[in-house]
Order: structure tokens, then sequence, then C-alpha cells
């Protein structure tokens, strides 16, 4: 955790706590994500890591950028890029989106999934609490599931 500083949260499950941070000496917004070890299994353990090595493959516009991963005692940290929006929470405070809009995220959403797909992953956990917005409208997939 010497490389980051911690800010604001900006979101919470039954994974853990995603932080918004800074990367310390460079200003780069990440977001880190906080996943308890204790109370994993050896087997949920095992699967966190593989999706962290698969993650840590990845390279596609629309794919959230897993920037360093890393373990303390206590937890395992994944660090990412960061997105400034949740789909979720849009439609849930919008209602609705227009359908121009509807478009473009439906049409990087599937670029996202083919390339995942061309690359034998699944994503397991589609929903739009895992796709995020970034700047300009950039569509970012995350958590595998």
């Amino acid at each position: 955790m010497d490389q980051y500083h911690v800010l604001d949260m900006i979101g919470e499950g039954s994974f853990g706590r995603v932080y918004k941070g800074r990367k310390k000496y460079s200003g780069q917004v990440v977001a880190l994500k906080f996943i308890q070890k204790v109370g994993r299994t050896e087997k949920e353990l095992r699967s966190l890591k593989s999706e962290i090595d698969i993650m840590r493959r990845l390279q596609h516009p629309n794919i959230v950028l897993l920037l360093d991963s890393f373990e303390t005692q206590r937890e395992v940290v994944a660090v990412t890029e960061y997105a400034e929006g949740e789909l979720f929470q849009i439609l849930q405070d919008d209602g609705s989106l227009p359908e121009r809009q509807v478009r473009e995220i439906a049409c990087q959403l599937v670029s996202a999934l083919y390339y995942l797909h061309s690359h034998r992953i699944l994503h397991r956990d589609m929903k739009p609490q895992n796709v995020l917005l970034g700047k300009g409208g950039v569509v970012k997939l995350c958590d595998f599931g």
C-alpha cells in the first residue's frame, strides 16, 4: 500500500470495498478493490487469484485495465483504471437512456465480449453494476465473477 493514497469509498459489496485512489508520485487516479481473505475458502481465493491473472493479460479499450495487484495479510488488492460512473447508478437515477446512447453502450459491450470469447474467456456476471462508464462515454466491463 506504500504506492497508493486511498481517497473516497466508491462501492461496497459482498466481495469487499472499492476506493478511489491515487498513485503516489504520479497523480494517476485509480480504483483500489480490497477483497477480504478472512472468511473465504481456499477455492474462493484460488478463483480470485485466477480472475486477477486473467485480467492481467487482457488489453481491450472496453475492459477495465488491471494496473497492479498485491496481497496484504488480510486482503487481496486489485488496482485498476478508474472509471467515472456505473451504468446501474445511471439507470437507477435517470430511469432510462436515449436510444442512441443504448446503441453505443451495446456496441462497446459486444466488442468487449467478442474479445473475451475469442480468448476463450467467459464473463459470468453480466449486469449493469459491472458496466462502468469512463471519460467520453467509453464503456468499461469489469468484475468477471
